[in-house]
């Protein structure tokens, strides 16, 4: 069985795992598309209680610019979030190298070992076609913006088998809807989204 893991915080921290990680060494891009709701306005006049929900649209590009500010730095274009085999959250060049630890701002973990498993896995030489579902948390932790969303995890995984150099390639995909509660601007805010992890990487048998 796999078992996945991210990291993202709102007031928490989080790492995430993704299953396909685990199974093929795979580091995987992470992207989220988050609504944060929080009360921007209340007013009282007479009989008449009032008020008013903002919303705060939150992106990958935007979270590393708040992780930016966060560290004091300007991250160059085409920086990425990415996510490795053991949970290791990092900001990532355009060529993949590493640039930051993003651990302390954004963390996902996967709850495995309970994991629903569909499709086919080839002990024998690690070829794999298989969907995936399992829990996770997205957890944030900036100035701004702290919090801890769930949901459930569909990952898609393929790897082929070796070819006679025993190469194979591994490509990965896990989308999940996540909610939860946490802190906007120091008052109670409620969060809705989606995440995704997305990853191919050659892995030598």
């Amino acid at each position: 069985m796999k078992s996945n893991s991210l990291k993202l915080i709102l007031s928490a921290g989080l790492f995430l795992l993704p299953a396909m990680s685990l199974q093929a060494g795979l580091d995987t891009v992470l992207k989220v598309e988050l609504n944060c709701y929080f009360q921007a306005k209340t007013s009282l006049s007479g009989n008449i209680d009032a008020g008013k929900v903002g919303n705060v649209r939150l992106n990958s590009k935007q979270l590393l610019t708040l992780i930016g500010r966060e560290r004091g730095i300007r991250f160059p274009y085409g920086s990425q979030l990415k996510v490795t085999d053991v949970g290791y959250v990092y900001v990532a060049d355009s060529n993949g190298n590493s640039i930051l630890d993003a651990s302390p701002y954004v963390q996902v973990t996967f709850f495995k070992g309970k994991e629903l498993l569909n499709g086919k896995i080839n002990i024998a030489n690690g070829k794999e076609d298989t969907r995936t579902y399992y829990q996770l948390a997205l957890r944030l932790n900036l100035t701004t913006l702290k919090g801890t969303l769930r949901g459930i995890g569909i990952e898609d995984l393929i790897v082929t088998a070796p070819d006679r150099d025993g190469i194979q390639i591994a490509r990965g995909n896990t989308d999940s809807t996540v909610n939860g509660k946490g802190i906007v601007n120091g008052g109670t805010g409620y969060f809705d989204g989606r995440i995704n992890l997305k990853g191919r990487s050659a892995v030598i048998r």
